[in-house]
């Protein structure tokens, strides 16, 4: 097996075109810039038009911007800070198979904890085929770019430069299921931390963006083609808390032999990258000390 320090010309000459990595302070200032130009967006946007779907359009977009531009005049290029580096083909694949796994453990997690009314409440509040559309841009297609990229790209990123691999996935977990709120943040811990594995193997949130627009596109469609009046009422009993373990355990295992898929094609793509990645994730400091 190769040496983990060895490292293709070809990788080392796109790390040098990517330009210098953000530090945490820089990360966290384009942050702040983004979160600012997200809240004055959206807002205006809200008042503007009255409209949720808009807001929410306008608050993706300015957060966006906002961590953009901010990396660019602190002459970061964007496509390296935001780990956007392409992937093997077969990659994706495996990514639209893991969104469709994890839409499974959203079921299961749904049975046993109940259903994200927050999250229906907002969908089912769109009116007319415009708000419609733009909610469905918004939440399929701009919320997994953008969430991939501050979470799983700039967050994740930075800190697996300082800390282990799995502490700099569970910690961008923890983060990311706090986003979703209190009813949220077990379900998207667990959620997090395959797409923030995948993510850390491949150094590219690509994975991580089909897995989250599969993820939110599909459980976006269900709602908006049944029209729910209201939130449905967790079932609860022996028969829900049974189902929901079930369907748990079987998509964690279809999760894990999925990451293993992942683990090597990677391996084959890219075999001076952290090889055994799966069972003994290294950060660069383990990997100079052997």
């Amino acid at each position: 097996m190769a040496d983990p320090q060895d490292r293709a010309p070809e990788r080392e000459a796109a790390d040098r075109a990517s330009g210098p990595e953000p530090g945490l302070g820089q990360v966290v200032l384009s942050l702040l810039v983004g979160l600012t130009l997200a809240v004055f967006l959206g807002g205006g946007a809200l008042f503007v038009t009255g409209s949720l779907a808009v807001a929410a359009l306008m608050l993706e977009l300015g957060l966006l911007a906002g961590v953009i531009l901010t990396l660019l005049a602190r002459r970061q290029r964007p496509w390296g800070a935001l780990r956007l580096r392409p992937v093997p083909r077969s990659i994706y694949v495996l990514a639209a198979v893991l969104g469709l796994v994890l839409l499974l453990v959203n079921i299961g997690a749904s049975l046993l904890l109940g259903p994200p009314t927050r999250d229906i409440e907002f969908v089912i509040s769109a009116e007319g085929t415009a708000e419609r559309i733009l909610l469905a841009v918004s939440i399929g297609l701009l919320a997994p770019l953008i969430e991939e990229m501050l979470f799983r790209g700039l967050l994740q990123g930075t800190l697996e430069r300082r800390v282990r691999p799995w502490t700099a996935i569970g910690f961008t977990a923890v983060a990311f299921g706090a986003l979703h709120g209190p009813q949220g943040a077990v379900l998207f811990f667990v959620w997090s931390l395959p797409v923030g594995w995948v993510t850390w193997r491949l150094d590219s949130i690509r994975p991580a963006v089909v897995i989250h627009a599969i993820n939110n596109g599909i459980g976006l469609l269900g709602l908006l083609v049944t029209g729910a009046a209201e939130p449905p009422e967790p079932e609860g009993g022996a028969g829900s808390l049974a189902l929901g373990v079930l369907l748990l355990a079987g998509a964690g295992l279809w999760i894990v032999t999925l990451c293993r898929r992942v683990d090597e094609v990677a391996a084959r793509a890219e075999p001076w990258r952290v090889p055994g990645a799966l069972s003994k994730p290294e950060t660069d400091a383990s990997r100079n000390d052997g």
